[in-house]
């Protein structure tokens, strides 16, 4: 069976920004990859009582106070290095950006099309052409409209949908919106501090230094640069 998990992105700055992220993997990598990713957050001190997400990484208020931002970024980067390793190698990103000013509607009518290029066509032999498709959820997109929405294209692409399309509250346990979620803001905060490259031109080589902007962009490339399968696309 094929687990997709889906989350978006917006941006406090730059309010016309939406990102979609989706992240794929078979069922059976799954338990793995979840063992090893909760005990990767347990040792860096994270309290399974908070989600971890990439909002939190680079913040000293928000998520588990107590785990510092160098400690936060290290633990990003073993879950990360998992997408690599030769147990979870079918761990697959997408990601899509957007200008919107109506980030409800335009995620129920541009999501799908997303859906529709990172899907493979469903596998032949029985069963193998199941899928469960997760999303975190939102207080402004209707969960039968999102339903009817991405089912018709998982039937396009040849698959039965596990029951229906699951909008869920992201929390500790749910690793694979955790994925998507971490890649989305890395893709996103990548896009956007990148639109803000003309305010870097006037500092000095000392303050790009001390300039948390900067050190957020090249954290968030370096960290991102681990991705073995990540596709973006540009929505118009």
């Amino acid at each position: 069976m094929l687990l997709v998990f889906i989350d978006e992105t917006s941006d406090a700055k730059f309010k016309d920004y939406l990102g979609f992220s989706i992240a794929h993997i078979n069922s059976r990598f799954y338990p793995s990859l979840k063992i090893v990713a909760q005990k990767i957050l347990l040792e860096s001190g994270w309290n399974s009582s908070t989600e971890f997400k990439g909002s939190y990484l680079f913040s000293k208020t928000q998520g588990c106070t107590d785990v510092e931002i160098e400690r936060r970024v290290a633990a990003a980067h073993r879950l990360l290095d998992l997408n690599v390793a030769s147990s979870n190698s079918r761990l697959r990103f997408h990601y899509g950006r957007m200008v919107s000013t109506t980030h409800g509607s335009d995620y129920v009518r541009h999501l799908p099309i997303l859906l529709n290029k990172s899907l493979p066509a469903a596998p032949p032999g029985a069963g193998k052409n199941l899928i469960s498709i997760q999303c975190d959820e939102r207080s402004d997109v209707k969960s039968d409209e999102l339903h009817e929405a991405l089912s018709a294209v998982a039937s396009k692409r040849g698959y039965v949908l596990l029951e229906r399309i699951v909008t869920v509250k992201s929390t500790f346990d749910t690793v694979g919106l955790m994925f998507a979620d971490l890649v989305g803001y890395l893709a996103a905060r990548i896009d956007t501090i990148n639109s803000d490259a003309e305010l870097f031109e006037s500092l000095t080589t000392e303050q790009k230094k001390k300039s948390g902007k900067l050190r957020k962009l090249q954290s968030s490339t370096e960290l991102i640069s681990k991705i073995k399968q990540l596709t973006l696309y540009e929505h118009k």
